[in-house]
């Protein structure tokens, strides 16, 4: 999974919670509202109910004490009926008023005449007290439950009888709600007996808990129930004057819906921010699938790449699903040559000609493109013959030159290496055994192809073990330095050394420069082992200052990368700095290879140099295109002519010594000095001084030696 996607599904995730937490805590705070609301309204009506009760009920006992104090000085039964009848016209809210006298004979106000019956109550009042009788059949119509307000009438200090108002609560209450929308359920309660309700439903069918409900209302005079969250069903109740219970049920309410409602909108929209989620992973995964497949896909010739090559490979290679297989590794001769000669749209053409071309001769075989101008073609595992028939005919398929129009052909030539499969290889092994064998088709001059051997693979071993360790060589120790002697011919003394990279692996031992040098361009690392490279040398030169050895140079090696680095400068003097020595005793060497980097800024910063008084000098010249016009373009003072001249002297004779003659002839006489490398015998280093040259270099006159044994040597007395 690439980090793109992972970053994708980390954010589609963070999005999938945000919209989840938001939901959660908008049903949890709208719930909470809803529940507080109902809660709210629930209590209003219980208190504005009770309130009515108790009110209502004040209110009949204040008038019937009126009625009392004035019932006292009426004389006779008579008196007192029509009074009574006459105080109901004006009194609706009493069913009706009636006298008790001791005995127990209700007085009604409408003239009949029957015993008192709630004895409790009419006891109490003939007491003194004042007292609500309990539920009991209206003696006027049975149909009606009515309660009693019982009133003492005193005369002369004695209870000469009781005033009786009888009353109807739940006709009350009931016209009472009528002129309100209530939110709710209204019960009234007399003796825990239903005096009244607002609508059909029974208080003992308000839920599962309706007993518990009961019991709670039985035992306490106030209180709040909730009986169902999801609903916001609460039951409130409170008791009132005249044992009276007024109860309400929110079940009714408006809003009892809400929360079941808001549970499943968001619960929608949860589950569609999910399927919308969803879907954008599926789409996200079809695009992942298309990327994927176009990562494993050459652009160019559409044929596989690298990536599907790796994952075949892989899968071939398991152990529990191994396939015996050959790997062809094919790569273009020259084809960098080409790009650069005719350019990069050409360069594709002929990738594309040439994988066309591949592809016909491969038929079934799996054929993958794996870089520039690298291919690797799979092939189950035949007879040896028949490998060796696919080889050979893969690098004559390119005898003919690829025609890109009626006027214009290309030759190119293939070079081939082949890997045969065993179990224990895995992909990369393969891959860089092929890559080895390919080099060395190469390296015999192309248009081949090499069977990966053991011995290749030993040679292989060996580099992939250079370029594991060479990372690690600085920071462990493992540099050293050795200096080889420069002889002046004129003076014949030793009058310079050059300073040499060595590294001695304490795994693979003494390793050439020609194998860990190349890797440490190619790596960046030659910048920090340069930088520790020049603090070396600088030190030992100030070493053998103070041990009074300074007549002389050393020279340095300075890598192209090196040169170019912005900080290159900056570090030779703060190294300068440091050390205290006398910059007009550095060399440093370069290649003519600057030439091809950028000439402008090498000649900027070697003009630098020779400013501070370091002088500079060109290695290896003559091994490169532009060997004399650099002359003129660098800022140099020595010219380090390359053994190769040498070389071709004693085996071409008389044309390569005019040749070296005349190059040594140019270097003088643009004011520089020469240096002869490669110097091997006496009668090459007394030619080259009939010839002019100023010094020499070479085993002649000492190998590379450690520091110690390199000042030793300007203690000799020299013939040469």
């Amino acid at each position: 999974m690439s980090v793109r996607q992972l970053q994708a599904y980390i954010l589609l995730t963070i999005i999938l919670l945000t919209v989840v937490t938001l939901t959660i805590f908008n049903y949890k705070s709208t719930k909470s509202f809803i529940l507080e609301t109902v809660q709210k309204e629930t209590k209003a009506l219980l208190e504005n109910f009770t309130d009515e009760t108790n009110k209502f009920s004040n209110e009949r006992v204040a008038e019937l004490e009126l009625i009392a104090a004035y019932i006292e000085f009426l004389e006779s039964d008579e008196e007192i009926i029509r009074f009574l009848g006459q105080q109901r016209e004006k009194m609706p809210f009493f069913a009706s008023l009636g006298f008790i006298t001791p005995e127990g004979e209700v007085l009604a106000g409408d003239g009949t005449r029957f015993p008192v019956n709630q004895i409790e109550s009419f006891e109490s009042a003939l007491q003194g007290e004042k007292a609500f009788s309990d539920l009991f059949p209206y003696f006027q119509d049975s149909t009606q439950l009515v309660t009693a307000i019982r009133i003492p009438v005193i005369k002369n200090n004695q209870t000469i009888g009781v005033l009786s108002g009888v009353v109807n609560m739940g006709n009350i209450l009931g016209a009472l709600s009528k002129e309100s929308n209530l939110p709710g359920t209204l019960f009234l309660l007399k003796e825990n007996q239903l005096v009244f309700s607002t609508s059909d439903s029974e208080l003992e069918k308000i839920g599962p808990q309706a007993t518990s409900v009961l019991e709670e209302i039985q035992q306490n005079k106030q209180g709040s129930i909730l009986i169902d969250e999801k609903t916001a069903h609460y039951v409130m109740y409170q008791r009132t004057s005249g044992d009276w219970t007024v109860v309400v049920d929110s079940f009714t309410n408006r809003m009892k819906n809400q929360i079941a409602s808001l549970f499943w909108r968001n619960t929608l929209i949860v589950v569609f921010a999910v399927l919308v989620l969803c879907g954008i992973l599926f789409y996200l995964r079809l695009n992942e699938k298309r990327e994927e497949n176009l990562l494993k896909r050459d652009l160019l010739t559409n044929l596989p790449n690298r990536f599907m090559l790796e994952e075949n490979l892989t899968k071939d290679l398991n152990p529990h699903s191994f396939k015996k297989f050959t790997l062809f590794f094919i790569n273009l001769d020259r084809f960098k040559e080409i790009n650069e000669r005719n350019g990069y749209q050409l360069g594709d053409r002929v990738l594309f000609e040439t994988s066309r071309k591949i592809q016909m001769f491969a038929g079934r075989h799996e054929l993958y493109r794996v870089g520039g101008d690298e291919f690797v073609l799979l092939v189950p595992f035949d007879s040896e013959e028949e490998i060796r028939t696919i080889a050979v005919n893969l690098v004559k398929l390119m005898e003919s030159p690829i025609e890109l129009s009626s006027f214009e052909s290309v030759w190119v030539t293939l070079s081939v290496g082949i890997r045969k499969s065993s179990l224990g290889d895995w992909s990369d092994l393969m891959m860089q055994d092929a890559t080895f064998a390919v080099q060395e088709a190469k390296k015999q001059g192309g248009n081949r192809y090499i069977y990966f051997s053991q011995e290749l693979a030993n040679q292989n071993e060996r580099v992939r073990l250079i370029a594991n360790n060479v990372l690690h060589a600085l920071a462990n120790q493992e540099y050293f330095m050795v200096f080889q002697p420069i002889y002046n011919l004129s003076t014949k003394k030793i009058t310079s050394y050059e300073a040499l990279l060595r590294w001695d692996s304490p795994i693979i031992g003494q390793v050439s420069p020609v194998e860990f040098i190349p890797l440490l361009e190619e790596s960046d690392l030659i910048i920090p082992v340069g930088r520790w490279i020049l603090r070396k040398v600088t030190a030992q030169m100030k070493q053998w200052e103070e041990e009074g050895y300074e007549d002389f140079q050393v020279a340095i090696n300075i890598s192209v990368k090196q040169m170019m680095h912005p900080d290159f400068l900056y570090e030779v003097k703060s190294i300068i700095h440091e050390t205290n020595i006398s910059p007009q005793r550095l060399v440093f060497e370069i290649t003519e290879t600057v030439a091809v980097q950028n000439i402008e800024l090498a000649t900027q910063i070697l003009t630098e140099l020779n400013n501070l008084g370091v002088k500079t000098a060109l290695d290896d010249f003559g091994t490169g295109y532009s060997s004399l016009s650099i002359l003129k373009l660098l800022p140099i003072q020595q010219v380090k002519v390359d053994r190769s001249f040498i070389v071709e002297m004693e085996q071409d004779g008389e044309k390569s010594l005019v040749i070296l003659q005349g190059v040594l002839d140019i270097v003088n006489n643009l004011g520089m000095s020469t240096i002869m490398e490669g110097v091997e015998t006496l009668d090459q280093l007394e030619l080259l001084r009939e010839m002019g040259a100023h010094k020499v270099q070479g085993y002649l006159i000492s190998r590379p030696v450690v520091a110690e044994l390199a000042i030793e040597l300007r203690k000799q007395i020299w013939m040469h």
